[in-house]
This record gives structure tokens, sequence and C-alpha cells, in this order.
């Protein structure tokens, strides 16, 4: 992040608060810059905007590939320590130790009341980014009283293709919350 400050800065552009986005494996990225390194950051993040990216890694929310299956736990072992880089074993589902161990790959388990602003969609046919995984995203941020939109794209795989109206909806949320987050400099 300093060197695309320092970059901005050298072509006229002062950067002094951002917004971040991405979609999918992005998303997944932006929410975890957005919770994660937030404190850290050389630029005050003032809202994270997502969509489709993984934010959860539980066996019982990736039933779309069986892993919820008691037969599937290697497997799901073997993908979420692909995804996370984290050494997993079956035994530790459900445990305080698979959470440390995938809480760096796992925007979920960084939010916090001081969790920064977020609008995000998620589409109900996903196979890729399971639904039910962003259900509890959506959960977190609601228990912790962070200003949240999310939108539920019913007819659409991992691109919102099949919703044109809520990704519509999504990207005029966007602009409210530039707006109320960013306002420009009068």
């Amino acid at each position: 992040m300093d060197a695309v400050v320092a970059e901005a800065a050298k072509l006229g552009y002062p950067v002094n608060e951002m917004a971040i986005g991405g979609g999918s494996a992005g998303g997944c990225l932006a929410l975890l810059y957005a919770y994660r390194d937030t404190a850290e950051s050389p630029v005050p993040v003032r809202f994270v905007f997502e969509a489709v990216g993984p934010s959860s890694f539980y066996p019982e929310d990736w039933d779309n590939y069986g892993l919820d299956k008691p037969e599937a736990q290697a497997e799901a072992a073997g993908l979420f320590g692909v995804m996370t880089g984290a050494k997993l074993t079956p035994d530790m589902f459900g445990t305080p130790a698979y959470d440390a161990a995938v809480k760096d790959a796992s925007a979920l388990l960084w939010v916090t009341k001081d969790a920064v602003p977020t609008v995000m969609a998620y589409c109900t046919h996903d196979t890729m980014q399971p639904f039910k995984a962003s259900v509890r995203l959506d959960r977190a941020l609601t228990e912790n009283g962070v200003p949240h939109d999310c939108f539920v794209a019913e007819h659409s795989g991992h691109g919102l293709q099949n919703d044109s109206a809520v990704y519509r909806q999504y990207l005029e949320t966007v602009l409210e919350y530039l707006k109320t987050y960013m306002p420009p400099e009068s």
C-alpha cells in the first residue's frame, strides 16, 4: 500500500483515505484487508465492497461439494488447507484450534464492532463460494453492529449474471457508501 500511495503522490493524486473492493478471490482479499489490516494501513479504509468473496471455511457450509458429510472430512481438510495455507486435519473442525489455523484467510473471524462498513453481494446458486458461508458473515456484521448491506442474487452462480436488478442495486449502494463514508471535499 505504501508503494501505491507514493506512486499516486508522484502523479499528483494525494491518497488520504480509501474504499477497498473486489470480486471472488479479490473480494476475499478486500475483506481481509478491511477487517484485519485496517489498523496498520497507511491510508484509512472507510468501507469495503465485494461480491462472492469467500469469507469462511466451515465444512457444513460447503455442502455443495459434499464436504459436510463425515466421510468427506479428509477432503475438506485438504481443500481448506490449500485455500488457507494452513496444515489442517479433520479432527480440528469445530475447535478453537481450527479457527486459529484458518483465521488469516477467513475474514469472518476478524469481524468486530470496529469493522469497517461493508457492501457485499452473494449468489444462492454459487458453486465456487457457497451461499451458506456468506450467511455467517452477514450475521457477524449484524451481531457486531457494523453498518452493512448484503445483496442476495437468487438466480445467479458465481457472478450475479442472472440478477441484473440486484447487481444494479449493489452498485448504487456502493455509490451511496462513497457519498456517506468518503464525501467529496468542498
